[in-house]
């Protein structure tokens, strides 16, 4: 991975200013990585998150609420998502009999399918990481994040 290159001072009065400004910084350019590792397969960031969750729920599906609590990052469109991957077939929304209010959307075999087109070009992804960060820096980035979320 390259560095971003930012216009963020090199020295901070306080260090967790720093330490919220880098943190957001490098989730930007993950997605961004991520993004771009998916985009000749038609799908975004978002999509692909809506999947993974959908994958796991298979084959009772969700929710749209349901899908917003598990997903990373809390989106206002996930409406606007699941549209689009209900028109390109990778989902579909059932009415349920209790309450026609409520509609559950499930993963097809065609969004099946993407996931499994995803996996090699997530796994390139994991590659670059794993050799900027190594394993036990992997892991202790991962302490230090759960820690802050935590702590809340």
């Amino acid at each position: 991975m390259s560095q971003q290159s930012t216009s963020t001072p090199a020295h901070f009065k306080y260090p967790a200013l720093e330490a919220i400004i880098q943190i957001s910084i490098a989730s930007e350019h993950l997605k961004q990585l991520l993004d771009k590792a998916i985009e000749p397969l038609g799908i975004n960031g978002g999509h692909y998150s809506i999947l993974r969750i959908l994958k796991r729920s298979y084959p009772e599906g969700l929710s749209r609420i349901e899908i917003v609590k598990q997903m990373i990052e809390k989106t206002s469109d996930t409406t606007r998502l699941i549209d689009g991957l209900e028109k390109k077939g990778f989902v579909e929304r059932i009415r349920t009999s209790k309450d026609r209010r409520l509609s559950l959307t499930k993963i097809t075999s065609d969004g099946m399918k993407k996931l499994e087109d995803i996996d090699p070009l997530f796994m390139d992804l994991l590659k670059n990481i794993s050799a900027v960060l190594s394993e036990e820096e992997c892991k202790q980035l991962s302490s230090l994040c759960k820690k802050l979320y935590s702590s809340s």
